[in-house]
């Protein structure tokens, strides 16, 4: 497959309400995923390009990286492991589970998923702090979209 056309397949991504884009031809698959987090007036886009045959999958555009915070190994990203709608609050009108800025214990639920009318308890993977919230309650998310940064 060539450049101008995945080129032209992460302009299309960028400007479109769509998640993701998956494109196979023949041997070719590119797979481009809109992520949360990019620049302002910019989409973060991962892409990726692999032979259905092969395992590995060569990067060719890195999703933007911002540059404040602390350091990419100090920080921990939890991602959604199913579809579902997000709850940041055990029930409406309660203190959400947790907040930025606050301090969290390995194994403590940080939200919960609804997924065919079962709330899965969402927890924490790491002990750390609480950097960043990337959904918002009711928020309709897929499986390995991130939820939560946390720094340790």
């Amino acid at each position: 497959m060539d450049l101008q056309r995945i080129k032209a397949l992460i302009d299309l991504l960028a400007q479109s309400p769509l998640a993701e884009i998956e494109l196979i031809e023949g041997d070719d698959k590119v797979r481009l995923v809109k992520t949360p987090g990019g620049r302002a007036g910019s989409a973060g886009i991962t892409t990726a390009s692999t032979p259905l045959a092969g395992p590995q999958a060569e990067s060719l555009a890195p999703v933007p990286v911002a540059s404040s915070g602390p350091a990419e190994s100090d920080t921990h990203v939890i991602e959604a492991p199913m579809f579902g709608v997000v709850h940041l609050t055990p029930a409406p009108g309660e203190a959400p589970f947790v907040r930025v800025g606050d301090t969290v214990a390995q194994g403590q639920v940080l939200c919960t998923i609804e997924a065919m009318k079962m709330f899965n308890s969402i927890e924490s993977e790491v002990a750390g702090t609480v950097l960043a919230i990337l959904v918002n309650a009711g928020d309709e998310v897929e499986s390995a979209q991130p939820l939560f940064r946390i720094g340790r």
